[in-house]
This record gives C-alpha cells, structure tokens and sequence, in this order.
C-alpha cells in the first residue's frame, strides 16, 4: 500500500538561463516521514527546497501539498511549512524570547499563542534557562536550536531542513539530529537535504539520491544497500598482521572483493558467517592476536558512491 504523501514534486524542471539545474524530479515525502535528500553541493537540493516554498518559480511541472496543487493554495505553505535554511535567521540583538516573538509575530499569532507555545518550544530546545540571552551570545550550538525553534513557533505540519548539521562538529551534529528526531516523533513530517550520508542512514526513514540535477534512486538506507549490496563486509585487525598469509589460507572462500591495507583487511562476502569460522580457525593455528574484529553492511557512503559512479 502506498504511504500517503504530504509533498509531492511531479516532472520539476528549473533552468537558470542554458544551465538546466533539475531535470524532471519526482519524489513523494510520506506524511510523519524523516525524509532526506541526499547529493553533493550543487547537485539542486537547495533548489528544490526554493521551489517548494515560492522562493523560485519552476520552469515546468507541478508541486503538490495535502494532495492540492501549491500554485492554487500558497496560503498553506506559508501556514503549514516551517523552513531553517543553512544560514542562521534569527537576530543577534534579540533575546531567544523576542526571536520567537518576532517570528510568531510575522506568521500573525496572537500573544498569548506565542508565549504558549514559545514556552513548549524553549523546553524542547534546552533553552528556558537562556530566554532572556541575546541571541548574540549564544553558542553555534544554542543559535542553531533557536533558529530551528523559530521556524516552529507557528506549529507547522512540515518543517524544512536546508543542511541543518553545516559546520557543526561531531558533539554538536548528534546532538542537532537527537532534536531533529525528537521533532519528527513529535508526529511533524521532516524533509532534509545533506551531504552527510553517515547522518542520514542513522536517522532518516527514507531517502531520494540527487545527481546532475535528476533523482537517481529513492528508498528507505536498508532497502537501497539491500538493492546495490548483497555483501557484508569484515573488518579485521590483528597483531603482527600477515594478512597476505591468512588470505593465502582463505583461498577463494566467496569472496567478492578484498581490500588490504597497512592496519587491517576488509573482506567482502555475502556469506559472511562461512568466511568468518574460517578465518577464525586461521587465527586460532596462527599467531594472530585480534585487535580489532567489525562484521556490517556497507555504509550509505559506498552505496552512494557505487549509484552516482553507474
């Protein structure tokens, strides 16, 4: 049965002079999703999501919320869509409450919508503490949160996430997409655009792959790695490391490709139990001692690698 779409891009061309940027997108993001677009820079992410919300005008095709056409109802996008671009909006000489006033103010709430639900919001981003801090003086980390809580103050149905992790370090980035999370299990529909494809197999539902412009592949991490993968891979480190020796022994045991390095060796195989008892049983006759012993799927990374290579 298919999911019922909340979005709906339909045949979305857009060109900017003879320099064609999307070329006949199709995607459906399902209602309650963490959907991601994932591509590299330049790839129309970024377009796509200034399409959605009336930023840019497409050349051809048809953009859908609610299952009615945007053009015939652009009254819902501003009411329904909460949008945090790459940059940060929200004004340094402001307190984090006066952001979220002045944002509430803009979408026409009343005061006492905006103070209710600036209170739900600061509770949600760890900032009620801080309320009355200029925005100034907020690490990278709290202006991101609050930027976020500002395009949710008018409670929308979707919000839209144009690389919200940017320039954030590793700390910073678990703890934005732990948030990020948290707001999709709320019951809002996310929709994403990144680079990151290690953050976006861990946290998004589904995903649609962006190359030159055309989408290339959707589906869930899983189903797109079980599609372009049947391989599990090993990961195996030991001390001294004669890794050239216990290959020798391993012989041509299902093996679909392997790859030596200076540290460990990194076996491919769909049969990653056989090959695994065996290569156990050559440690245990040898003198290898494991220092290091990983058996996964290969990662949105490689898959995404292996599709845009096609």
């Amino acid at each position: 049965m298919e999911e019922e779409a909340i979005i709906k891009f339909e045949n979305i061309s857009k060109s900017f002079g003879r320099k064609k940027v999307l070329n006949n997108v199709s995607i459906s993001i399902p209602r309650g999703s963490y959907f991601g677009i994932i591509g590299l820079s330049g790839s129309g992410k970024t377009t796509l999501l200034n399409i959605l919300l009336g930023y840019w005008k497409q050349s051809s095709g048809k953009v859908f919320f609610n299952g009615k056409q945007i053009k015939h109802n652009k009254s819902a996008i501003h009411t329904n869509i909460g949008f945090a671009t790459q940059g940060i909006s929200v004004y340094p000489l402001l307190t984090v409450k006066e952001n979220l006033a002045y944002f509430g103010r803009l979408y026409g709430m009343k005061e006492e919508s905006i103070n209710k639900r600036s209170k739900a919001l600061l509770d949600l981003i760890d900032l009620t503490d801080d309320e009355d801090l200029l925005a100034k003086e907020l690490s990278t980390g709290m202006l991101r949160r609050l930027d976020i809580a500002c395009s949710l103050i008018h409670n929308p149905m979707v919000l839209v996430l144009d690389e919200p992790t940017e320039d954030l370090d590793p700390v910073l980035r678990k703890e934005m997409l732990a948030l990020i999370k948290k707001i999709n299990d709320s019951g809002k529909t996310i929709m994403m655009t990144s680079h990151m494809l290690d953050e976006v197999e861990v946290v998004c539902s589904k995903i649609a792959i962006i190359h030159n412009g055309e989408i290339i592949e959707t589906g869930s991490p899983e189903e797109l790695k079980n599609r372009y993968s049947k391989n599990d891979e090993i990961h195996l480190s030991t001390k001294p490391g004669n890794y050239e020796e216990m290959l020798k022994k391993l012989g041509k045991l299902n093996l679909s490709n392997i790859v030596l390095k200076r540290n460990k060796i990194v076996l491919y195989t769909p049969s990653a139990e056989k090959v695994l008892k065996h290569l156990l049983a050559i440690i245990n006759t040898g003198r290898e001692k494991i220092i290091s012993l990983k058996v996964h799927r290969p990662t949105m990374e490689e898959v995404f690698e292996y599709i845009t290579k096609r």
